[in-house]
């Protein structure tokens, strides 16, 4: 996990990004780049799986069960929000707040979360122009429709020519929605394979976290049980803010459609 924070934070002055324009977010030589917070999603859920494992019966309010992952995931998260990564530090905070639920089984947990998240959007509206910016998409979209909303006004067009049944394999046009084969990918399904086809698809990834449940239940150890567990939460995490975001249903946060993409 230590790796993982080091090589995020080399993003700060090495970092860089294919398109050019935008946060920069990659590391890469020669044409080949990778975006650490990718595998440090990953990192995070194997570090909370082993701590959890290794206290059994802690109790929420234990300062020994607190401080450790609090100050870790605070330190993920404030890379992140200095990358302007607000689409990576947003799962960072459900995957830590799901863990603990998982763990103590307080539902006040995931009421506090809530209540923080909604907390940080406010404030980031009034002060991060990025937040702003999605914002004012997510709600009213058709206001700059050419400008800084063509992304998601394209993205619903795309998903109306689909239908039901789609326009087919190769007849749609993806590529005029920026990005489609990344964050926007669902999208690209969604016009040529119509409702039927995202049905099928949310079918295989509701298929996945369910397979992953039963393995966290049927694991011989806790680290075992946690760790599948926990990466379940990560995938259905990822997977809903961004096909929420794909269809204006949650505001775009950036990241891509987990297995998919």
């Amino acid at each position: 996990l230590s790796g993982g924070l080091i090589i995020t934070a080399l993003t700060l002055l090495l970092g860089t990004n294919p398109m050019g324009i935008g946060p920069r977010l990659w590391l890469g030589c020669c044409g080949v780049y990778f975006q650490p917070s990718e595998p440090l999603k990953l990192l995070l859920v194997i570090y909370l799986a082993a701590y959890f494992a290794d206290r059994i019966n802690l109790r929420l309010s234990s300062l020994t069960l607190l401080i450790p992952t609090l100050v870790v995931t605070g330190i993920a998260l404030l890379l992140l929000i200095v990358q302007r990564d607000l689409g990576t530090a947003s799962i960072f905070i459900c995957i830590f707040t799901v863990a603990i639920f998982l763990y103590t089984g307080k539902r006040r947990v995931l009421l506090s979360a809530a209540i923080f998240l909604a907390a940080a959007l406010t404030i980031g509206y009034f002060f991060i122009d990025v937040i702003q910016i999605r914002v004012q998409g997510w709600l009213n979209p058709w206001v700059d429709p050419a400008g800084q909303s063509y992304q998601i006004v394209q993205s619903l067009i795309a998903v109306a020519n689909g239908g039901i049944i789609g326009r087919g394999f190769g007849l749609g046009n993806p590529l005029l929605v920026p990005v489609a084969i990344s964050d926007f990918i669902f999208v690209a399904i969604a016009e040529e394979t119509g409702l039927v086809g995202t049905i099928g698809l949310l079918a295989l990834i509701w298929m996945i976290l369910a397979r992953g449940l039963i393995v966290s239940l049927r694991a011989q150890d806790g680290f075992r049980r946690y760790l599948a567990a926990f990466t379940v939460a990560y995938l259905g995490i990822q997977s809903l803010l961004i096909i929420g975001g794909n269809l204006r249903l949650l505001p775009l946060t950036g990241v891509t459609l987990p297995v998919v993409s």
